[in-house]
């Protein structure tokens, strides 16, 4: 009769299928952590609350990271302005030999009015700006952008390189347009008629 032979110290027995039952010790363990996770997490509200912390402890008020309507209005119109005005007011608002600059002027700055007003109109011959007396062409924009669209360049022009000023609204260009067909003005304004039109503030 042969002998079977015998397993060796590296050798395991074949694996038996069966159900084997997981330790009670170990079921309690994963049922408390469960509860006690599900609780954390219902306490800070499915973890979309605004706190967080820092890994000393200190919470923070988390700002959303979603941009604000006014930035929004901004950004579309440096989108606008790089696409229509650049060319002659520069990207940093200089302006050039015969465009006058935005940064800081009294234009752009005072009288919001007299601002839509010549992006709608356009504005033609000689013009004074911060001492220097320019004589370029503005074109009129009125039928190339909407009352909003003028609105954002205008907007983002006035709150762009060092300037600080209020934002205008589409609704305050609608308001200036309908006011400038009252006075029946259909050209590009000059400089005289657009300061008696719209003073400085």
């Amino acid at each position: 009769m042969s002998e079977e032979p015998k397993l060796s110290m590296n050798e395991h027995d074949e694996p038996v299928s069966g159900n084997a039952q997981m330790p009670v010790g170990v079921a309690v363990v994963l049922a408390l952590l469960g509860y006690i996770g599900c609780t954390k997490v219902d306490e800070l509200n499915a973890n979309f609350a605004s706190n967080v912390h820092f890994p000393f402890g200190s919470p923070i008020e988390v700002a959303s990271l979603a941009p604000s309507e006014e930035q929004l209005v901004v950004m579309r119109g440096k989108a606008l302005y790089a696409k229509n005005c650049m060319a002659c007011h520069q990207a940093n608002g200089g302006g050039s030999g015969v465009n006058p600059p935005l940064a800081n002027s009294p234009y752009v700055l005072e009288n919001s009015e007299r601002l839509s007003a010549i992006l709608l109109k356009g504005l033609g011959g000689p013009i004074e700006v911060l001492g220097k007396t320019y004589n370029g062409a503005m074109p009129a924009w009125e039928s190339t952008l909407s009352d909003v669209q003028i609105a954002e360049v205008l907007t983002y022009i006035r709150q762009e390189w060092g300037n600080s000023a209020s934002r205008i609204t589409g609704e305050e260009v609608s308001k200036v347009s309908a006011k400038i067909q009252e006075q029946g003005q259909s050209q590009p304004w000059t400089e005289p008629e657009l300061s008696e039109a719209f003073s400085a503030e």
